[in-house]
């Protein structure tokens, strides 16, 4: 009687174990949409329970640098079922398995899974779980315009070529709010990336010297935080060399020069895309800046600075409280 008894506590928490597992890690899949699981490591394998509506996309070999990471899951739309179950279980080059239930659902609450090293079940090569962290979605900042040398490998992790197969879908797919707790930077990173391809939606807002032009393309709001987008279009032969490009507020108080507070990396800057180093003659170059979330007052503006190195094209932009104040938000 008491070995019976012992075998049914056994069993009673074994099944409450395994409820709370698939409670805890059922991915929702949907006909009408793709969802997209970040693994932390390389897949090596996936292995799905039943393929009746069912579908995963497993990694190819050609893409971006970061897609051996990720797994695209979805559902037949040819598929009759209302109601549907199975088992997907991944295998990472690090030996790491991960075992989730995928569950039919029209409107699933979660698009973008970041599977974190410590949902993993075991390791297949008896070592301990690796709990590395996720290596990061790295989208280039080129210190030039297109075309222009690009940093070293060490410091870079996709070629501008690369990024540019990316559809545009797929980077806002990453750009979730999850990769934006786990890691800010990337989100900055991704979101950029998918800017520089929007059409400028502030109207013939520039600074100009000779036919070198300083464009403001757009003012965005997220997250309590400015994204701020520009265009520098170099309509000349010589190439533009920069010695700098500063962000301040300033006083818009006439004889009020000095009453200048520089924004940088200590005070309000948190992100800076492809702001260049040259733009070669007769090309242009798009860059985002990320800032901390402020408003401006009648008496005041943020100012750009451009210094040319060597020359004397250099740009100076005021941007006022109606557009700094109004931004669009994403």
């Amino acid at each position: 009687m008491g070995k019976k008894l012992l075998l049914f506590l056994f069993f009673l928490l074994m099944n409450h174990g395994l409820s709370a597992q698939a409670i805890r890690d059922t991915i929702e899949v949907s006909r009408k949409f793709k969802t997209i699981l970040i693994f932390p490591g390389d897949i090596a394998e996936s292995i799905i329970g039943s393929d009746i509506g069912f579908a995963v996309d497993f990694p190819k070999e050609i893409g971006s640098r970061f897609n051996p990471r990720i797994l695209k899951v979805y559902y037949d739309d040819l598929a009759t079922e209302k109601e549907n179950y199975t088992n997907l279980t991944v295998i990472t080059r690090s030996g790491n398995l991960f075992d989730f239930i995928l569950k039919l659902d029209a409107r699933p609450k979660k698009l973008t899974w970041t599977i974190g090293p410590e949902m993993a079940v075991t390791n297949i090569d008896d070592r301990a779980i690796s709990y590395q962290g996720p290596k990061s979605i790295q989208v280039p900042e080129p210190n030039s315009s297109i075309g222009s040398p690009l940093k070293s490998e060490e410091s870079l992790s996709l070629t501008m070529q690369e990024i540019e197969k990316i559809p545009k879908d797929s980077v806002l797919e990453l750009a979730t709010t999850d990769l934006y707790a786990h890691d800010p930077i990337e989100y900055y990173r991704l979101r950029s990336y998918y800017m520089q391809f929007d059409k400028a939606w502030i109207p013939r807002y520039f600074a100009r010297k000779g036919d070198v032009f300083l464009w403001l393309k757009g003012v965005y709001y997220n997250n309590d935080e400015l994204y701020i987008q520009f265009r520098l279009e170099n309509k000349e032969g010589v190439d533009l060399d920069i010695n700098f490009i500063k962000f301040f507020i300033k006083s818009s108080y006439r004889n009020a020069s000095e009453q200048k507070i520089p924004i940088d990396k200590n005070n309000g800057l948190l992100f800076e895309y492809k702001v260049p180093k040259i733009v070669k003659g007769g090309t242009e170059n798009h860059f985002v800046i990320v800032l901390k979330k402020f408003s401006l007052d009648n008496k005041k503006e943020l100012l750009v600075e451009l210094d040319e190195e060597g020359g004397n094209r250099n740009l100076s932009m005021s941007i006022g409280r109606d557009i700094i104040n109004n931004p669009k938000r994403f």
